[in-house]
């Protein structure tokens, strides 16, 4: 069993237990984080950079908030065991437009589309108390005892989460025509075969699965971010549900819905940074050359 098993296992009902005093010290965690991994910070402050218009001291500053808002997502998944979800919304969650999110009270597939903002998992998750059945795809992990504790933890608070595989993929399809709730993330191309948009004038891949499987079903696209405010407080900001065309140009539907959904993440993006808890070089790694 690996450290981080070990961790898991045995310090997460501690961490459950006490969660304010673990908050605070997931803030001194990712200070440390950033302070002691170089080839980390260099990553996200690349990344912050274009987000803040090239200004380097905010870049800076804006990175340790996202270092930190790491240490405190691995506090929210330890917590999750313990949390009362059906009082999430009502007692850690403030809407932006939540007079939106009267779609999930009508018949039909939603498919609520996220990023790496906050705790767009958390966000998703409070949603689904309001009478949707909720499946969520996840990247996959390494070792595979560690990918499905993580998985274990996750569905602890309700919901049912699959890797992005060939599995997962066909669980959100049938639960999508079966009209249910579906959760992705649509920033990270974890899978290398995304589609080719603009975000803060960069020519980057973000995954094509939420538009294809929208258009495949039908399903109405709901996007979402989430924004940390302190501990485990959020602000979660609603957007115009939409839908993906449905022509006989499969490529220019796809797209269509991506470039739709790209042009809402850089709003967010660029008006809270330091929410965005992404630690790889993401204009290098998902640039579209």
């Amino acid at each position: 069993m690996t450290s981080r098993l070990v961790w898991l296992r045995f310090g997460g009902p501690v961490v459950g237990r006490f969660p304010r005093l673990f908050y605070r010290l997931a803030l001194v965690a990712g200070w440390v984080a950033w302070q002691m991994r170089r080839g980390v910070r260099k990553n996200v402050v690349r990344n912050m950079l274009p987000l803040c218009d090239g200004d380097l001291p905010r870049a800076k500053r804006e990175g340790l908030r996202a270092c930190q808002h790491v240490a405190q997502y691995w506090v929210d998944l330890m917590t999750l065991p313990r949390r009362d979800m059906t009082r999430f919304e009502a007692d850690q969650l403030h809407l932006i437009h939540g007079e939106r999110l009267t779609v999930l009270e009508q018949p039909g597939p939603i498919l609520a589309v996220s990023a790496h903002t906050g705790n767009g998992e958390l966000a998703v998750q409070a949603l689904t108390f309001r009478g949707r059945s909720f499946v969520a795809l996840v990247e996959a992990q390494e070792p595979p005892a560690w990918s499905e504790m993580l998985l274990s933890m996750r569905a602890a608070a309700g919901g049912n989460f699959h890797e992005t595989d060939f599995g997962g993929v066909r669980a959100c399809v049938r639960a999508l025509r079966e009209g249910q709730l579906v959760g992705m993330m649509g920033d990270r191309d974890i899978q290398l075969a995304g589609i080719c948009v603009t975000v803060c004038e960069r020519r980057v891949r973000i995954p094509r699965g939420p538009w294809e499987l929208a258009r495949r079903t039908g399903a109405l696209v709901l996007p979402v971010f989430s924004s940390r405010v302190r501990a485990d407080h959020f602000t979660v900001h609603v957007e115009e549900a939409f839908t993906i065309p449905k022509t006989s140009d499969v490529e220019a539907d796809v797209l269509e819905g991506a470039k739709r959904y790209a042009v809402l993440l850089e709003q967010h993006l660029r008006r809270d940074p330091g929410q965005w808890a992404v630690l790889e070089d993401f204009w290098r790694v998902h640039a579209c050359e």
